[in-house]
Parts: C-alpha cells; sequence; structure tokens
C-alpha cells in the first residue's frame, strides 16, 4: 500500500496545535510557514529500531547520526513471506531555517516507486520535545524506548486513514554521533571509512559462522553466500545513487558512506536473524549486532 496524501479542503484546514482524538499526524493549512528547526533537535532518532508494519508484519528503521545538517536513515518492511516488501530511503534535512523530510520507496528488486528524479517531501509542522511534526507524517517517541512512526493516506470526508508503525529501540550503544571528533570533511571521511570497514569485517564474521552452520546443507550455504553477493550489487546501486545526487557537494563522500554503513548493519542483523538464532531460549551463535561504531 502506498501512501496517497489528502489535498481535499477539509484536511488542509485541520488544526495543527494538536491532532484529533486518536490520530498520530497533522496536517498544515495553506500558506503554513514551516517553524524553526534544527537536526540536533532530532538526535533522539539516532538508532536501531524494530518492530510491527503493515499487516503486523516486521517493520525496521535506522537513522545514523547527523552530519552536516541532515541525517540518512533507511526503513524496511517485511512481507508475509518474512522477506522484503519495500524499503525507504530518507533524508531529514536542514532547509531555510526548518527541517524537511524526503524519502523514495523501493520494491524488493530495487525498482523505485517515484520517478528517478522524483521524491516525497514532508515538510514541518510543529516541533516538540521528542517528536517532530511533518505534513502529513509523525515521528515521535513512545516511552523511554519506543518509537511511533505514521503516515495518513488518503482520506474520505472527516475519516482519516494512517499507517501507524510502532518500533522499541534495538541497540543500547550510546547515541553519541559518531566521528563527532571529526574537525574537517577529510577527517569525517577517513573516520566514516573506517567505521565501514569495521562494519563490513563483522557482516564477513556473521556470514562465514553462518554458512558453517548450515554446511550439512551445502545447496542452502550457497543461496545464502549468492544472497550476500546480491547484496554487494544492492549495496553499490543504492549508495551510488546516492553520491551521484549529492556529487557537486563537499559532503559526498559521507552521505555514501553513511549509507554503506547503514545498509551493511542491517545486512549483519539480517544475516544474524536468519540464521544464527534459535527458535527457543538458546542462546545466539553470535552476539545481536548493534550499529556500528
Amino acid at each position: 500500500m502506498r501512501p496517497s496524501f489528502p489535498a481535499s479542503a477539509m484536511a488542509l484546514a485541520l488544526a495543527i496545535s494538536s491532532p484529533a482524538s486518536g490520530q498520530e499526524t497533522r496536517i498544515a493549512p495553506e500558506g503554513h510557514e514551516p517553524p524553526p528547526a534544527e537536526i540536533e533537535q532530532m538526535d533522539w532518532l539516532v538508532g536501531q529500531w524494530d518492530g510491527s508494519g503493515i499487516g503486523d508484519n516486521r517493520a525496521m528503521e535506522s537513522w545514523l547520526p547527523p552530519s552536516e545538517g541532515t541525517m540518512v536513515g533507511t526503513f524496511v518492511q517485511t512481507a508475509d513471506s518474512g522477506g522484503i516488501q519495500f524499503t525507504e530511503h530518507l533524508y531529514l534535512m536542514e532547509e531555510d531555517g526548518s527541517l524537511v523530510l524526503r524519502l523514495k520507496h523501493f520494491n524488493d528488486d530495487l525498482t523505485g516507486w517515484e520517478e528517478r528524479d522524483e521524491m516525497l517531501t514532508f515538510r514541518l509542522v510543529a516541533m516538540e520535545e521528542c517528536a517532530a511534526f511533518f505534513h502529513a507524517l509523525t515521528l515521535r517517541c513512545d516511552g523511554e524506548d519506543g518509537l511511533v512512526a505514521a503516515v495518513r493516506m488518503g482520506s474520505e470526508g472527516d475519516e482519516v486513514s494512517e499507517l501507524v508503525f510502532r518500533l522499541r529501540r534495538t541497540d543500547s550503544s550510546s547515541t553519541a554521533p559518531v566521528c563527532a571528533d571529526a574537525a574537517t570533511t577529510l577527517d569525517l571521511n577517513e573516520c566514516y571509512a573506517e567505521v565501514l570497514e569495521r562494519a563490513d569485517e563483522r557482516r564477513a564474521r556473521y556470514l562465514h559462522a553462518a554458512v558453517e552452520r548450515i554446511s550439512n546443507q551445502p545447496e542452502v550455504a550457497a543461496r545464502i553466500s549468492a544472497a550476500d553477493a546480491a547484496f554487494n550489487d544492492y549495496r553499490d546501486a543504492e549508495c551510488g545513487a546516492v553520491y551521484d545526487y549529492w556529487i557537486s557537494g563537499s559532503i559526498r563522500n559521507v552521505m555514501t558512506l553513511t549509507c554503506r554503513i547503514a545498509m551493511t548493519d542491517q545486512r549483519t542483523r539480517r544475516i544474524w536473524s536468519n540464521w544464527l538464532t534459535y527458535m527457543d531460549s538458546t542462546p545466539s551463535i553470535l552476539p545481536e549486532p548493534e550499529p556500528t561504531r
């Protein structure tokens, strides 16, 4: 199901001070000016989140620390089969003194929902403590370790339809920005390159353990290895597109590296979940992977 955002006069006239009872999302009235905001106000969002999404199937979201006014995020919605239904690539950015969230959707074969140069754009409506309300999209805390992500769908009359995702934080590591001590763009590039190297080394270790565990089923082991090779191609294509998008800016390498780190961490977690855990209370073969630091 793809979001379809309302354009009726009634929807646009909804008050933005607070949503109607039971609603998570807000709509900006015509002519609304986004309020002042900085990316540092969203530092609570940094980390890995896991929970239920469409059809109560598993959904995962990941956000990297801010880098020169931008946070990069990824979202994965699984299908009934347990595989990927669709993914989103997200940018939370400072713009004109406020914040804007932009995203693109991709099917499980990496074909996009939006046209090549098109994306969905959500402008900030209101900022509250541990909550950001964008036009038709909400991100807010839910207790100490919870995240509610909600998007408004097409509505008829007074009835409002929303997709609501309820996720829990899965990483227990500090949310202090990675490479926070880097003083220059070159330093950032070198730091994030080292983080990516650690992420890839861990992925290789978890992959080796998965193949070893299933070595008595060589056909399955071969498919696991083939899936990882396909992931490499997927990551190259996705993060290569990120590089092309930012090619005119000095941040292009940082944006590409953080893209690769986030995708690598998600891949490692998928290997761990599929092949290194047990259905009962038996401890996993390797520790549950946290975001690479």
